[in-house]
């Protein structure tokens, strides 16, 4: 059986026209390069906010997600977290952090749209997103923030959406037994020089190298046997 081509996209937040534009790069690189072959996309999580168009963001990976079934995968990230909370679970905090954290650019986004808010459907859709994907026979997890290097795979949404701790960074540090063979690929911490991190010895890399802070929007092409290739719009 054929090994699937992965190409993970790192945080959208909003930039829609971007994002059709870095697709159009990769069928154009899978057509060229990879002859052809079927791309599993996996977008990192943290489609929403501060950019320009978080409702046709969504709209359009939705979209996408029927069109392609298990070929798109769509991770949620904190950000989709914190408008499930602020809206649908009314949460008061959640919605102080989410509004100053973009929010507000993703309500304009509903309001052009003659809506009050995102509606049920859209918030239905990302509630029901995995925190976490894993190809175990690639030696692949896909997640928006990380994971916990000592209790992976039982690190629990809340880390794989939020964290940022110090020994996760740092492969050296990694203990957990389910992490020996491993890549972790990981959006939620924008990189300093917009371009993708990776690890020393290849097992980490973090796509978000800040879109929506005038960096890039980053895909890496994670075929078999070949090392990651960067495509950025």
């Amino acid at each position: 059986m054929t090994q699937p081509v992965y190409c993970a996209i790192g945080d959208i937040h909003g930039e829609l026209d971007r994002l059709k534009e870095l697709h159009d790069m990769v069928r154009f690189h899978a057509e060229v390069e990879l002859g052809g072959a079927e791309v599993t996309l996996v977008h990192l999580g943290d489609l929403i906010d501060r950019g320009q168009d978080s409702c046709g963001v969504v709209d359009y990976l939705m979209d996408m997600e029927v069109r392609r079934g298990p070929a798109c995968v769509n991770i949620r990230g904190n950000h989709e977290q914190l408008m499930i909370e602020s809206v649908r679970m009314e949460d008061q905090a959640s919605r102080r952090s989410w509004l100053e954290w973009g929010g507000e650019e993703t309500m304009d986004s509903y309001r052009r749209r003659g809506l009050d808010g995102p509606p049920d459907h859209h918030l239905d859709w990302l509630l029901g997103l995995p925190t976490m994907f894993r190809d175990e026979a690639r030696g692949l997890v896909f997640v928006h923030g990380g994971v916990d290097p000592d209790t992976f795979p039982a690190c629990g949404e809340r880390v794989q959406m939020w964290t940022r701790r110090k020994e996760f960074f740092d492969t050296r540090c990694w203990t957990a037994p389910d992490l020996i063979g491993q890549t972790v690929v990981h959006g939620h911490s924008p990189t300093q020089d917009s371009l993708p991190d990776m690890a020393a010895d290849g097992r980490r890399i973090n796509l978000d190298t800040g879109a929506v802070f005038g960096g890039r929007l980053t895909a890496a092409i994670l075929a078999p046997g070949a090392t990651p290739h960067f495509l950025h719009s």
